[in-house]
């Protein structure tokens, strides 16, 4: 089962948790692209959202024994005002059985979905370049009611 990780135990595992989520963040081009060759220490930025007690835009959560990292922001729209849950970061930090994985991302979705429904939220949006996650969107679409997009990310040097 997904659960939110508390700030207190980010202060106190913090080494593990920036691993898992660096390895989120690498599991793509694209998150490495995006991440890479910056000045900015992006996980000393994350790290003092996660721990600060005044802010709750950002969340990590694990699963189980932490076989799964999700990294997740609230975002609001600066046009309509509406808020969505953004998947910033998300990977399966072992292996585990195909049926354990199809479990695991319905499991991700109700308690993500149920979260950002809390946060009065109108969606839910991910950046991702793993063609796994477009195959489960396909195969859930009807429980999810996916609408299937496209983002691109033009690299520029």
């Amino acid at each position: 089962m997904l659960k939110r990780i508390t700030p207190k135990e980010i202060e106190e595992n913090w080494d593990k948790y920036k691993a898992n989520i660096k390895k989120a963040f690498e599991a793509t081009e694209g998150g490495t692209l995006i991440m890479s060759d910056s000045k900015k220490d992006f996980y000393k930025y994350i790290y003092n959202r996660l721990v600060n007690p005044f802010q709750n835009s950002m969340t990590l959560w694990v699963e189980g024994e932490e076989n799964y990292v999700v990294l997740t922001q609230l975002q609001k729209c600066s046009f309509t005002g509406k808020k969505t849950l953004v998947l910033n970061a998300c990977t399966r930090t072992k292996d585990v059985d195909k049926e354990t994985v199809a479990e695991r991302y319905l499991d991700m979705f109700k308690t993500l979905s149920k979260f950002a429904v809390h946060n009065k939220c109108v969606g839910i949006y991910m950046y991702s370049d793993l063609d796994y996650y477009a195959k489960r969107v396909e195969e859930t679409r009807e429980l999810t009611n996916a609408v299937t997009r496209y983002q691109f990310y033009f690299p520029l040097k």
